[in-house]
């Protein structure tokens, strides 16, 4: 995906596949996710502000109206939405309820699906001190807490409200507090709706 598509233009998708079970939508639809999805609002924020650093790393000066704005956005975001994004996120990003998410400064790959009362951060055991790296199509459940110097496999499923600190393989569902592996091989395609071509 990220090879055809820049990563906002894969987010779109990501939203039109979920919300309207399209990959093209009428204007009225347009104009409805363009006003009315909250999710939408935060990633499309993200995108500008990863857009706006790559102006400055070319021209501080040019950069400054994009910085200005884009400081009023993030404030925006995390005062009226509660979201607070400092990861660094691939192509699909998708959010599908706003309010109390936290995401530290992580790695994480493509067509990445959270929900609201997420925290992904720095872990503060002597054995998990750092931070996550997260794979590719990762779904993640409402009130969840992904933590410390943890690798998240490809394909993973993590379930509402699971508390996960420690190391999980691909395709695997995980629960539970602490969180471990339920269920190995667990395909999770159908619940990331993913377009026909990347499934």
């Amino acid at each position: 995906m990220s090879d055809k598509k820049s990563p906002f233009k894969a987010d779109l998708l990501r939203f039109y596949m979920i919300e309207f079970d399209a990959t093209k939508l009428s204007l009225g639809q347009k104009i409805c996710l363009w006003l009315a999805y909250n999710g939408f609002h935060c990633v499309a924020i993200y995108r500008f502000g990863q857009f706006t650093q790559r102006i400055r790393t070319k021209n501080k000066l040019l950069a400054l109206p994009f910085i200005i704005l884009q400081k009023i956005l993030t404030f925006f975001m995390a005062t009226i939405y509660h979201v607070h994004i400092y990861a660094d996120i691939g192509p699909g990003f998708y959010i599908g309820h706003v309010g109390t998410i936290y995401i530290g400064p992580s790695k994480i790959g493509e067509n990445f699906t959270i929900t609201h009362n997420i925290t992904i951060g720095v872990g503060h055991g002597r054995a998990t001190e750092g931070i996550p790296k997260i794979g590719n199509n990762i779904w993640v459940g409402t009130g969840s807490v992904i933590s410390g110097a943890i690798t998240v496999g490809d394909n993973v499923t993590i379930s509402n409200g699971t508390m996960l600190s420690r190391s999980v393989p691909d395709g695997c569902l995980v629960g539970g507090n602490p969180g471990r592996v339920i269920l190995q091989n667990y395909d999770n395609r159908e619940l990331l709706a993913l377009p026909p071509s990347d499934i």
